[in-house]
């Protein structure tokens, strides 16, 4: 179905750098067909949304989650990130189920959703039951299950999981992609790090790694093999097919020459990072060297929260303070990371609005206190806006939240079942 939205304000995220006010957008399943002033719209459409205070943007991008973590929030707080590992996030990801995983998924949905998220990168296992969680939301998904070497001798995961990609790549209309996901250095050896990595290339599968997270992990590395853990990928030929650095906290200008033309990029997760004080991501260093650097927030169970405008507000903050400048980085770079920028690094055409690019974007109130007058739109949407102002999501031409309402499933539902799956989860 054609549908048209008029609204008081569009950012479309091009290179031109326009923001139309009024805006219109008018497009269906197959793809945007307009963006720009009404007056100039040729378009009929079979709905038409009006909301004179709306400022409509391309949809937020999550680089980098386990949306099944979600089940997880707020376990073990204020922990180290190792201690958090292995004391806490590892035993009970040992008792899930996939009605666990898929359950947690739903939950992250609602809440990503909700926030303005319209598609996420995901590592985990029990993929099956997380893609199956996906296409019933309508979210777009790139999934990886989680490999760790350490505990697959034999490559019996890695054969699973190339499975797992060939089934599920390019389902539900396309909303699905999938990676391998083997999961850091400190968990993953060199040699299996190789067999990953020539998977991948056989395969023309994508890559989503954690890398050069914390010191803890630097110094492991450097013991072992005398390496960062970007030369360890990089000898491995991790880079040779399109990856997804998690994090990258810890990149040196030494490690440049090791991501020399690399496809994909780095995704930071600032509420994460802060939050387990692993540090600040060199921005500057990455942008200098033409490294595409896009946003994630991590699991729930590390940053609590899905908001992907809280992950923009803590980028531009930790960056600001790391380059003791408010100018070393804008809210227009915030906005960029969280669409085109993490787009560049998935290698998807999203995160930007223009004819025939993909349906995908949210409506928020911009009539809202916190959000009034308007001096700069863009700075509103980074600095004061959250995801309880995103009225619409569309995904894929299909509306997702309409006007605050979740059309593809039962969020109450599910989050009551969340509650009941935590006393479980807790006995066994």
């Amino acid at each position: 179905m054609r549908t048209r939205f008029d609204v008081g304000c569009v950012i479309p995220m091009n290179d031109e750098g326009d923001i139309f006010r009024p805006g219109t957008v008018v497009f269906d399943e197959t793809g945007i067909q307009y963006v720009g002033s009404p007056e100039a719209c040729p378009a009929v459409a079979e709905r038409t949304v009006a909301m004179p205070q709306g400022i409509l943007l391309p949809g937020l991008l999550n680089g980098h989650n386990h949306a099944a973590m979600a089940l997880m929030r707020g376990m073990a707080d204020d922990s180290p990130l190792f201690e958090w590992l292995s004391h806490h996030v590892w035993p009970l990801e040992a008792r899930l189920t996939p009605d666990d995983i898929y359950l947690g998924t739903l939950l992250a949905s609602a809440e990503m959703i909700r926030s303005g998220t319209v598609g996420f990168a995901d590592m985990y296992f029990a993929m099956d039951a997380v893609a199956a969680a996906v296409e019933k939301t309508g979210m777009r998904a790139w999934l990886a299950r989680g490999l760790v070497g350490n505990e697959d001798p034999t490559g019996e995961k890695l054969a699973e999981a190339v499975a797992f990609c060939q089934a599920w790549a390019g389902k539900a209309n396309g909303r699905l992609q999938t990676m391998l996901g083997p999961h850091a250095p400190y968990t993953c050896p060199p040699e299996y790090l190789a067999r990953v990595a020539e998977a991948a290339k056989s395969h023309g599968l994508g890559i989503h790694i954690h890398l050069s997270e914390s010191r803890d992990e630097m110094d492991q590395m450097a013991t072992l093999y005398q390496k960062t853990p970007i030369q360890l990928a990089h000898d491995a030929g991790i880079f040779e097919s399109r990856t997804l650095i998690a994090h990258g906290v810890y990149i040196t200008a030494d490690d440049l020459r090791w991501l020399e033309g690399i496809q994909g990029g780095v995704i930071s997760c600032p509420v994460s990072n802060a939050k387990l004080g692993n540090g600040i991501m060199p921005y500057p260093l990455l942008k200098e060297a033409g490294i595409p650097v896009g946003l994630g927030s991590d699991g729930a169970a590390s940053t609590n929260n899905l908001d992907m405008f809280l992950e923009m507000k803590m980028m531009a903050w930790v960056q600001k303070l790391s380059g003791h400048r408010p100018d070393a980085f804008r809210a227009m770079d915030a906005l960029w990371a969280a669409t085109r920028g993490t787009a560049q690094v998935l290698g998807y055409d999203g995160g930007v609005l223009a004819p025939g690019r993909p349906s995908d974007f949210i409506v928020l109130d911009g009539g809202r206190p916190h959000l009034t007058p308007e001096w700069d739109v863009v700075a509103n949407v980074v600095y004061a806006a959250s995801g309880a102002d995103v009225r619409y999501v569309v995904v894929d031409g299909r509306i997702l939240l309409d006007d605050g309402l979740i059309t593809t499933f039962d969020e109450e539902a599910v989050a009551a079942e969340a509650r009941k799956r935590q006393a479980l989860l807790a006995k066994r």
